[in-house]
């Protein structure tokens, strides 16, 4: 599972980052099934260049061609022009090994919280941070994420 792969290695390196995404629904709560690990970070070139880094130690490449640099340098066109909101990486054997990098959103702009795991301690977007996100797309399944997060909201404080 990508979680085992990608968790100690983003640990080990100091990265910060916390999962979003579907990964993220399932951690507070709500069943979802997902095969892409989704998760936001830093956004600095020095930063990114250390996880890219840090993924192709595993296997895992760019699915386009771009690198660090090309995002920092390039983000702001990337997101505009061409509609990319996240920096996809696929595991060239494993093909279910699938992480997208968000680079609309850095980790330092989030409260995340802490998840215990199998694989240890995972740190993950907020509860109020996730629906924030979501809330921000009009795909349907995050609007059905968003949905059912909601439904939960009231259990959880309760």
């Amino acid at each position: 599972m990508i979680l085992s792969r990608i968790l100690p290695l983003l640990a080990s390196a100091k990265i910060q980052y916390c999962i979003v995404g579907g990964y993220a629904v399932a951690l507070h709560g709500v069943a979802r099934g997902t095969l892409d690990l989704d998760i936001i970070t830093e956004l600095t070139e020095s930063n990114l260049i250390k996880v890219e880094e840090l993924l192709l130690t595993i296997g895992m490449k760019s699915s386009l061609p771009i690198d660090a640099r090309m995002i920092v340098a390039n983000r702001e066109n990337y997101i505009k022009d061409k509609n990319l909101i996240a920096w996809n990486f696929i595991h060239a054997e494993r093909k279910m090994d699938i992480l997208d990098i968000l680079i609309t959103e850095d980790v330092r702009n989030y409260k995340t919280v802490v998840v215990s795991s199998q694989w240890g301690d995972i740190p993950v977007i907020d509860f109020d941070g996730l629906i924030q996100l979501k809330s921000k797309t009009r795909r349907s399944q995050d609007i059905e994420d968003v949905n059912a997060l909601k439904s939960i909201q009231g259990k959880r404080k309760s």
